[in-house]
């Protein structure tokens, strides 16, 4: 007589059904929970039974029962892992997570996911690394942020190449930091604000003296209107200030803004010289002790609008200079022997302005 697989699956799923007093499902004995499907006696190595707790699959070995899905990852989630569990590959082939079919996060060595180009810092065939591919085009990384109102933090990249970081600042307010502009025409940029003469704060950290922050220099504008005027503050706010975790340790109650555009709290050098031949000024020069038989050629008025010169000559007699204008407004072209002389372009000429 020739009995159907089908049949044969039935009767020993009901014997063991009859051993739990538990409903068939699907075919397969049904337990609620762990203590008893551990309570069931007389099964047989084979025999199987659904945990609605763990809502799987077990099968008895012998000794013990097994869930098949124990070499397997749920898309309910996993009970019973161990530190010797992990999600990914065993062999040199990228591994993917997806949404919407799309490869959102990829996992594997830098020559396995096609990333190694001849730059520096790109070559490393063996490099592991995490590459957040998005739709292939542009990608994003958002943080939660509930204290936020409006500007979830997150990192992204543009359709032109470009990555940014931009987030909320102060609860309402935003900053962005990144990169920006047309090919071979790139910038680097940095923005606070949202309306208000918010700043950009440069501090440093002391661990002494109960942990503190110092104020470095400051940037911002003059005031909060639209069209507030930039100021730049080195060593204006002191102050040392305790750490706060929560980051909302102060306001600029109290806090300076530099009084003019830049405003120093402190020594300031500029670039000064003694000549040993004669010499053209440039951007690199700012005082210049003439020491010898050495002539000066400034340049161009034109190119450097309110650029300042300071030249003073002890070299025992008059020398020359390119043209300039004197305090009466004529012209000369001689730096008098002990003698200090301050020219300043103008735009159109250089100014004698001592």
């Amino acid at each position: 007589m020739k009995i159907s697989l089908k049949i044969l699956f039935f009767l020993i799923s009901s014997v063991v059904a009859s051993q739990t007093d538990a409903n068939s499902v699907i075919g397969v004995p049904q337990v609620t929970n762990n203590t008893e499907m551990n309570s069931i006696t007389g099964a047989q190595e084979g025999s199987m039974v659904y945990n609605v707790a763990q809502k799987g699959i077990y099968i008895f070995n012998g000794t013990n029962w097994v869930s098949t899905s124990g070499n397997n990852w749920l898309i309910t989630g996993n009970n019973g892992t161990t530190s010797s569990n992990f999600l990914g590959t065993t062999n040199d082939v990228k591994m993917q997570i997806r949404s919407n079919n799309l490869p959102l996060l990829e996992f594997g060595r830098r020559q396995t996911l096609g990333l190694v180009q001849n730059f520096p810092d790109y070559t490393d065939n063996n490099q592991p690394l995490i590459h957040l591919n998005g739709n292939g085009n542009v990608a994003a990384l958002q943080f939660a942020a509930s204290g936020a109102s409006f500007y979830r933090p997150m990192f992204f990249t543009t359709s032109n190449g470009s990555f940014r970081l931009k987030g909320s600042s102060g609860r309402t307010d935003l900053f962005e930091i990144g990169s920006a502009g047309p090919s071979n025409d790139g910038r680097m940029e940095f923005i606070i604000g949202d309306d208000g003469n918010e700043p950009i704060v440069f501090k440093r950290y002391d661990y002494r003296n109960g942990r503190f922050h110092t104020e470095l220099f400051r940037v911002q504008g003059s005031n909060g209107s639209a069209n507030a005027k930039p100021r730049f503050g080195i060593n204006i706010n002191p102050q040392q200030v305790s750490l706060d975790p929560t980051y909302n340790d102060t306001s600029s109650s109290g806090y300076n803004v530099a009084n003019s555009t830049l405003q120093v709290g402190g020594s300031v050098s500029t670039a000064i010289l003694r000549t040993t031949s004669s010499i053209s000024l440039n951007e690199d020069h700012h005082t210049v002790i003439i020491t010898g038989a050495h002539n000066i050629t400034l340049p161009g008025a034109n190119s450097c609008a309110g650029r300042l010169y300071i030249i003073k000559n002890i070299a025992g007699s008059n020398r020359s200079i390119s043209t300039y204008r004197t305090l009466s407004n004529g012209t000369s072209t001689t730096i008098f022997n002990n003698s200090v002389l301050w020219l300043q372009s103008d735009g159109a000429s250089w100014q004698r302005i001592n």
